[in-house]
This record gives C-alpha cells, sequence and structure tokens, in this order.
C-alpha cells in the first residue's frame, strides 16, 4: 500500500484479519469460477509489498446471493488489507473481462494530513493529528482501496503445479487499486468527555459525501495475483 512515512520515529504496522466466507448460494452458476486459490501479489509500484506463493495468501471467488451468471464476488488481500468487491464479468474463465469497477466493501483504511504528511486515522496516532478548535473545521485526508478495477482474470484447468507438486488450475489476475480524497470535519465532544467542564473540546470525523476520486497518476495500485486452485492436499498450504 501507499507508504506514508512522515517522522523517523513512527512505522504503521498493518495487520491482516482474514475470515472465509461460504458463498451466498449452495448451487452455484458461477462454478467454473468458483473456488479457493493460493496466490503470490505483486504491485507495480511498492515491491515491499509483495508475496511470495509460499506466504499463502488466498483468493475467493464465488456465486452472488442473485446466482446468476458471469456475476461474481472476489476476495483477496493486497498490502495486508482485505479486498472484496462484486463483479459482472464476460467471457469465460479462461478470459474472463469486466468492464465496470466495483466498491470495495472490506477496506477502509483512512490517513488524516499533519503537519508530519498523512498519518493514519487511529487513536494511537491522534497526538499528531491537528487540534480542531470549533464545529465545522476541515481537513484534508485520503481513505485507502476505495474501489477495484478487475483488468485480467484466466482460470486455466490443469495448467499449474501446486508448491506440494501436484496438478492444478492455474488463476492470474489483475487488479487495479483506487484511492479518494477525502475531507475530515470537526465535531464537538459531549460535554463528560471534556478533561475540563468548561472547556468545550472537538474531535474529527470524515465528512459524509466529502469523496473524490484521488489523481490516478499518483496514487493507483496495480497489482498482478497468479497462483493455482488450492487441491486439499496439506502439502499444497
Amino acid at each position: 500500500m501507499k507508504k506514508f512515512i512522515y517522522t523517523a520515529s513512527i512505522l504503521a504496522t498493518l495487520c491482516l484479519a482474514s475470515c472465509h466466507e461460504e458463498s451466498d448460494s449452495w448451487y452455484s452458476e458461477t462454478f467454473d469460477y468458483s473456488g479457493r486459490f493460493v496466490v503470490a501479489t505483486t504491485c507495480a509500484e511498492y515491491e515491499d509489498d509483495n508475496t511470495a506463493i509460499e506466504d499463502g495468501l488466498e483468493v475467493m471467488i464465488y456465486n452472488t446471493a442473485a446466482n446468476v451468471a458471469n456475476e461474481i464476488w472476489l476476495d483477496l488481500s493486497v498490502a495486508g488489507l482485505p479486498q472484496k468487491g462484486k463483479f459482472k464479468v464476460t467471457g469465460t474463465p479462461r478470459e474472463a473481462l469486466c468492464a465496470e469497477n466495483a466498491e470495495n466493501i472490506s477496506s477502509h483504511s483512512y490517513y488524516i494530513d499533519t503537519e508530519y504528511g498523512l498519518a493514519p486515522f487511529e487513536p494511537s496516532y491522534a497526538s499528531y493529528f491537528r487540534v480542531p478548535t470549533a464545529t465545522g473545521e476541515l481537513n484534508e485526508g485520503i481513505q485507502l482501496y476505495t474501489y477495484i478495477t478487475l483488468d485480467t482474470l484466466k482460470i486455466l484447468p490443469g495448467a499449474a503445479t501446486s508448491i506440494g507438486g501436484n496438478a492444478a488450475d492455474s488463476i492470474y489476475l489483475k487488479v487495479t487499486m483506487h484511492h479518494d480524497y477525502v475531507k475530515f470535519e470537526s465535531r464537538e465532544l459531549a460535554r463528560k468527555d471534556w478533561a475540563d467542564p468548561d472547556v468545550p473540546e472537538y474531535e474529527w470525523v470524515v465528512k459524509a459525501g466529502s469523496n473524490t476520486p484521488a489523481d490516478p497518476a499518483d496514487w493507483d495500485e496495480h497489482w498482478t495475483l497468479a497462483g493455482y486452485r488450492y487441491t486439499g492436499y496439506p502439502e499444497d498450504l
């Protein structure tokens, strides 16, 4: 993900918490796409975030609740963050195409502008935020991974060899991750939370409806994920 180094003494660590979500319908109209895949990930812009197949990161593809052909959920992770979007695809799994991007419903990571640069919008970094002094003040920021574009998806039967040496279906997909500029707005804290009962205090919140697309030339991240369909054998992760 985008690296924000705003002071030499601070290192932001992002952790992934993932879970396996079951398909919305037991009988799948997207059976040829659906499955659990073990992948390596590569970012064109930030190679430090790359992962190897041995890391065991997974991609899940499954049908939607509507259970219609060529409409899939794509569930993956990049840069230690979960990503999930619903896509309408055309063609076949051997070379599927998608004409639109999808809202990412998993990752909602925000950064706020400080005098040191952009910092994670988390309580542990609050001491670096500008202190608001009234209601309605504005501050700049960004939301990471707001939308996903599915650029390429290929699933080829029997075209891969697993890490354990077994024959498996291969998967190759390319996605573009998009970010939004956002604004933070100050609001008054409840009186019981003031340090001095006679002196109002304020906090920052994300301003609803303030999202605007970030400049693609500066912010888009291009990811390649490649690997194989999980075989069920323990040696294949």
